[in-house]
């Protein structure tokens, strides 16, 4: 090869340019891997940025692994790969846990500390920012707010649908008419399933998210905090022609705190689906990982997206769990579980 490499600028009229300062042609990335590594070896970026070198590796059949901080950079990564014909199959692990467990030791501990100690420092700290008292005497609510109760989910695990059953018993027990929710990461499936038995036993749940702000001391210092509720979406399962064939229409998806939303965003907004970037279907969902059965996303140049998903034809009579994930144009995640009886 030689010293001067015949290489497409991305610039002017170029379809590739996005106008990030660093951005690098996938033609530059093609080159420098096809001479350093050989089919089946492992690439690795840990600043994949919007995924430039994944897409390399992943064209010219090498194995790989992308790291970045920003959901942004994921988001966009993810739909890079998927735009590309016959990619193989990937996951998306979130390491966001470690990092708080980090935050959590240093914020909180000291060698005097025991766990518990840590423990109770953190919740009266998110408890605080949320405007909440700290409650004494309960198992699993640990705060009030005005007239709800107030529970916070561990640092290190997602809240499940058995915990929030927990605090929902106590609040029964307590004559308690309101239930709020506060966790870094939920159960799959669990926001409408909860809501929905929440209301069953005439408690009002709000689940919220804590805000990766609250590891920043400046955003904590300035206020600039601000916990919101889950998204959650509505969904049309009917039966096509097919014998044990059914489609999936994606009827409403809702973010309730808009008013968080940045106004030059939210002026762009005109229906509910313009929030929607993309979204996937598990027409099995094993509550495991997330198969993805079928997907309909916006793309750079194509913005329209599909709501009704293509027929899915089941092979056996059964009941079966649909998994329907929303990932919106701020790049998070909105799942819930629909069970289907096939006949």
């Amino acid at each position: 090869m030689r010293d001067v490499w015949d290489i497409p600028h991305v610039l002017g009229a170029n379809p590739e340019r996005v106008d990030f300062p660093t951005q690098k042609p996938v033609a530059l990335l093609e080159r420098i891997l096809f001479g350093s590594s050989n089919p089946g070896d492992l690439v690795v970026d840990f600043f994949c940025g919007s995924g430039t070198t994944l897409v390399a590796a992943e064209k010219l059949d090498r194995r790989w692994i992308g790291c970045d901080l920003s959901r942004y950079a994921i988001h966009v990564t993810r739909k890079r790969l998927m735009d590309i014909p016959n990619a193989s199959p990937f996951e998306i692990f979130n390491l966001g846990q470690y990092e708080r467990q980090v935050w959590q030791g240093i914020t909180f501990g000291d060698k005097k500390r025991t766990q518990q100690m840590l423990v109770f420092e953190y919740l009266k700290f998110i408890l605080e920012l949320y405007g909440a008292q700290p409650l004494a005497g309960t198992q699993h609510l640990h705060g009030k707010k005005g007239r709800a109760v107030v529970h916070v989910g561990a640092v290190d695990a997602p809240v499940t649908i058995d915990e929030i059953n927990a605090c929902l018993a106590e609040c029964k027990a307590m004559k308690q008419k309101e239930l709020h929710v506060l966790g870094w990461e939920w159960e799959m499936g669990l926001a409408n399933l909860m809501v929905g038995q929440a209301k069953a036993q005439r408690i009002k749940l709000l689940l919220l998210a804590i805000p990766r702000e609250v590891m920043e001391q400046q955003a904590v210092e300035k206020g600039d905090i601000h916990f919101y509720e889950l998204a959650y979406l509505e969904v049309e399962i009917k039966p096509s022609r097919k014998k044990r064939s059914f489609r999936v229409t994606l009827t409403d998806f809702v973010i309730p705190n808009d008013e968080l939303i940045p106004p030059e965003v939210r002026e762009k907004i005109r229906k509910w689906s313009d929030y929607v970037d993309y979204w996937a279907v598990d027409w099995d969902f094993q509550n495991d990982t997330f198969v993805n059965g079928w997907t309909s996303y916006r793309t750079r140049r194509d913005r329209t997206l599909q709501l009704k998903t293509d027929p899915h034809v089941y092979d056996a009579p059964g009941t079966y769990r649909i998994l329907v994930k929303v990932i919106d144009i701020f790049g998070n995640d909105t799942s819930q579980v629909f069970a289907l009886q096939a006949p």
